[in-house]
């Protein structure tokens, strides 16, 4: 299995190549797979060199498959009024206004503070949190 052939590996380690020139795509089913998709539009890994034109010169890059936040946290908010302020905005830091908020209510909400590294969208996070059962 691939464990035993690579030992053990953290999904944050995976790479997805996104193709161009500067790119080397392995000799597999990776590259089987684009080869195709592109063939099926009528190029192929050498277009992206610029043979097509400067709108095809494309130098490609690799991305994670998954990457983990940093700095998280969160709090469980308990409220009662849908119009109740929830978090200080940052006017109310500026102006030094004093956040005050009750510690009960009828109605819970998550506040969550964490930081994502540039071409990472906090509305995945989000959407693979509220997968999870009890969300």
């Amino acid at each position: 299995g691939i464990n035993a052939e690579y030992g053990q590996t953290d999904i944050t380690q995976v790479l997805l190549p996104l193709p161009g020139y500067d790119v080397v795509l392995p000799d597999n089913c990776c590259r089987e797979f684009f080869e195709e998709v592109l063939q099926g539009d009528g190029m192929s890994l050498e277009d992206f060199k610029g043979s097509l034109g400067k709108e095809f010169n494309v130098s490609g890059a690799y991305r994670n498959v998954v990457f983990k936040p940093t700095e998280f946290e969160f709090d469980i908010i308990k409220y009662n009024d849908e119009n109740e302020k929830l978090i200080s905005t940052d006017m109310d830091r500026i102006l030094e206004k004093k956040f005050e908020r009750l510690e009960k209510g009828d109605r819970t909400a998550v506040r969550l503070q964490f930081t994502l590294p540039k071409s990472c969208y906090a509305t995945m996070l989000l959407r693979e949190i509220r997968r999870h059962d009890g969300l």
